[in-house]
């Protein structure tokens, strides 16, 4: 349905690989849909974008397609809990079009881990999500991430409490793994030292917790896949609905296979040595890094943030609150819609620019960078499908001209969800490049090459006011009016 991510996640490396965000029209997607369960009886797709439901009203209008098709076909997705949560009215909708399984990147195990990862929810609302779709006769798989420099044996045990507290259909521990052309693995260069990419598979410890050893972070996550499984091997055969008892029960015996012929999880290299239990993890020993050599990567490239808590992901913002009381029965917080942070995008060609922008801009009290784009086709796509209160825009598009790109943007909002963008462009100072701006309506204007507090304060500015003009081109501007 789409290709590529229009985020810039720090620990994802797919927007790098596609560079360019694409997505199909629902007709066209639908039409291929149609071939597949006529003309080779497929019963079953799993729609494997990176964010299939970033843009509501087109995934609406997917679905809708497949229920005007009639064409009596099941299907899943991966998504995010905030739009499930956004979309709690139309679930019905989406389970009438066919949706039978959901994929929650639920993620991190506790708050502190989901605060580090800025991902967009709370523990909370995880729970919430999984509730929404088992309401509405879906199933909720979620996913912990696990291995992270913080990983405890009691962070490992929490995420089997939560994953039985929640009511998880199905539920996945991963391991974390540092992709390495994501900008994260430059920034923990010190703590990766397995560099053979053969293991980097999910399933194998890359990064070696502070506390524990690889070994016993992956007896631990072994052991939360038996206590989990053996519940439901129990709770699958009482499923009231026909259709889900069956599809949970397929899945239970493909599990069970793959967990005796040993391909689960690479079970393989798991030896049973009398009473214990021992890994080989089989890595090449050519390919794991001294200390000197991870301390020099290190100094090739200094981090724009610092790992213990400013990595932000897939839009989130960084003010979440911390859930201490998480297991005293307090779940319903309310989700905020607007954050006391004003959350801006940026759409800039450059990436040195974008990168000293994204550092300094977050360095600023009060503002984060919400996401980034790299030409104004995947800009629109952001604008269209976040919350976004202040964009900085490049005046020189590498796809569009700028006043295309704002008629745009305001179209697309006005018919969205999303709360309307004030936009921020970024001039030179000459004339041309001042009245391209202004000739586009852009809501305010600012010189590129100006310290960044000048430049937090002009986001501040248009923020709270609509509307900012830099002092400094008030010359060039008026000259523009005047002519």
């Amino acid at each position: 349905y789409s290709r590529g991510c229009p985020f810039r996640c720090r620990f994802c490396s797919q927007w790098k690989f596609w560079r360019k965000y694409r997505s199909r029209t629902p007709k066209q997607f639908v039409d291929e849909i149609e071939l597949l369960v006529q003309e080779y009886k497929v019963g079953f797709f799993i729609l494997a974008d990176e964010e299939p439901t970033i843009n509501k009203s087109r995934f609406v209008a997917l679905c809708r397609e497949l229920i005007d098709r009639n064409l009596d076909v099941h299907w899943g997705i991966n998504t995010r809990v905030t739009d499930i949560l956004r979309d709690e009215k139309e679930l019905p909708l989406y389970r009438k079009a066919g949706l039978v399984h959901v994929s929650l990147g639920t993620e991190a195990a506790a708050q502190l881990n989901l605060n580090l990862f800025r991902k967009e929810t709370t523990i909370a609302d995880n729970k919430r999500a999984v509730q929404l779709l088992r309401q509405n006769g879906i199933l909720a798989e979620v996913q912990f991430i696990m291995g992270l420099p913080t990983e405890t044996p009691e962070t490992i045990e929490e995420t089997y409490r939560m994953a039985r507290d929640w009511q998880a259909d199905m539920t996945n521990w991963n391991m974390y793994t540092p992709w390495p052309f994501s900008e994260l693995f430059q920034d923990l260069a010190d703590k990766v030292e397995i560099r053979d990419y053969s293991h980097y598979n999910f399933v194998t410890p890359i990064i070696k917790p502070d506390q524990m050893t690889r070994e016993e972070v992956l007896k631990g996550v072994l052991r939360n896949y038996a206590r989990f499984y053996s519940w439901k091997f129990l709770e699958y055969w009482f499923e009231k609905d026909p259709f889900k008892r069956r599809y949970l029960l397929g899945c239970l015996w493909a599990f069970v296979k793959t967990t005796l012929n040993k391909r689960f999880y690479n079970l393989k290299r798991v030896k049973q040595k009398g009473l214990q239990m021992e890994i080989e993890f089989g890595f090449d020993e050519s390919r794991i890094l001294s200390q000197e050599q991870m301390a020099a990567l290190k100094q090739q490239r200094s981090a724009d943030v610092d790992f213990v808590g400013t990595i932000s992901a897939c839009g989130g913002p960084n003010d979440l609150p911390d859930i201490d009381t998480y297991f005293s029965g307090q779940f319903s917080l309310p989700i905020p819609k607007h954050y006391d942070t004003i959350q801006v995008a940026l759409v800039e060609d450059d990436q040195e620019t974008r990168i000293n922008l994204r550092a300094n801009l977050r360095a600023q009290n009060g503002i984060e960078v919400a996401s980034e784009a790299t030409n104004g086709e995947t800009g629109l796509v952001l604008l269209e499908s976040i919350d976004v209160d202040v964009a900085v825009v490049d005046s020189t598009l590498p796809d569009m001209d700028l006043a295309k790109f704002i008629r745009s943007a305001r179209k697309l909002q006005a018919n969205s969800y999303v709360i309307p963008s004030k936009i921020l462009v970024l001039v030179s100072p000459d004339s041309e490049s001042v009245s391209s701006a202004i000739a586009a309506g852009a809501d305010g204007i600012s010189l590129k090459d100006i310290p960044i507090e000048q430049l937090a304060n002009a986001v501040r500015i248009i923020h709270q006011k609509g509307k900012y003009q830099d002092p400094a081109l008030g010359e060039a501007i008026s000259e523009e009016v005047a002519i």
